[in-house]
């Protein structure tokens, strides 16, 4: 007599099929909890002092004179007593940006008021309504570039094909008070093979330090490239032209020396149209020179970088 096999069901009953579910669903959701409420404390941890400080000051404070004095020399306006604790945050952003701009010389870090954000952005788009490209002569294009923005990378986009038909480039950034380095980057990467370092962004914090690339290919293609420079050549515009005169063998540079601004900013957008501007990175050239407060010499020099310049450079071009 052999012995039998007790066949086994491998499949769970659908009562047991729910208690599994029901027990992830547990886990899961106090997994959620645990993080949700974690976070929350941790936040509030770190945080605790700060929130006293602003409940006692906001709140309690009773010489409520000087608080009005403080919201109008930092914000603008003197909000009423009950509403201290709303903008509070924005007083200490403006009272703290305003000792790093006076100790450290930092002149680029600081809070925008919402009317301020909003006439800079404006600032920025009027600014970049005057670019234009212009025929100095046959077969000699001038594109002038007022500043580095959305606006001005979208206008030479818009424009390249019409800008490459000719053989020479006369690039103007004279007065080109830098902008967003996105916008340089993408600017620069219609002169530069893909994968070209076009600069580098040192961080405080390794992991956020880069170095940015050109991306798409070569599109401008030119005999010959002439840079104008001035004394107020700045920040990504000066970014542009280490990117072009670093990595190509047919640029040179006239003018007088750039600005140096070497360092870039984020704007980081917050409550009730506010804004606060802070410097993050040291940006040097693709060989890691660093431009801040040296500025860029030109390969030569034309005083005053004005009158006569553009003539100048056409010459340059037709003499070569």
């Amino acid at each position: 007599m052999g012995f039998g096999h007790r066949k086994h069901n491998s499949f769970a009953s659908p009562i047991e099929q729910l208690k599994k579910k029901y027990l992830r669903f547990k886990i899961i959701t106090l997994a959620v909890i645990v993080l949700l409420f974690g976070g929350l404390f941790a936040a509030i941890y770190t945080n605790f002092d700060l929130i006293l400080f602003r409940n006692l000051i906001a709140r309690h404070y009773v010489y409520t004179d000087v608080m009005e004095e403080l919201f109008e020399r930092h914000l603008g306006f003197v909000p009423a007593a009950d509403e201290y604790a709303r903008y509070f945050d924005n007083l200490m952003i403006s009272i703290v940006t305003q000792e790093i701009r006076q100790h450290s010389g930092d002149r680029f870090t600081y809070l925008y008021t919402p009317t301020q954000h909003v006439a800079q952005q404006e600032r920025v788009r009027v600014q970049a309504a005057n670019a234009g490209f212009y025929e100095e002569a046959p077969g000699i294009v001038r594109l002038f570039l007022p500043n580095i923005s959305e606006y001005v990378r979208d206008f030479v986009f818009d424009n390249r094909y019409e800008i490459n038909s000719f053989d020479n480039l006369i690039l103007d950034l004279r007065g080109n008070n830098g902008g967003m380095l996105d916008d340089f980057q993408a600017i620069a990467g219609l002169f530069l093979e893909s994968g070209t370092t076009v600069g580098r962004e040192v961080a405080r914090w390794g992991p956020f330090s880069t170095h940015r690339r050109a991306r798409g290919g070569v599109f401008f293609e030119f005999d010959n490239i002439v840079i104008l420079q001035n004394s107020r050549t700045a920040s990504a515009a000066e970014g542009l032209i280490l990117a072009l005169t670093e990595n190509l063998d047919n640029v040179t540079t006239i003018g007088t020396q750039t600005v140096g601004k070497g360092i870039g900013q984020v704007t980081l957008p917050l409550r009730r149209g506010f804004a606060v501007r802070a410097t993050v990175i040291v940006v040097e050239a693709p060989s890691g020179f660093e431009v801040h407060d040296i500025g860029i010499a030109p390969d030569i020099y034309f005083e005053n970088a004005g009158e006569g310049i553009v003539e100048f450079a056409v010459g340059l071009i037709l003499n070569d």
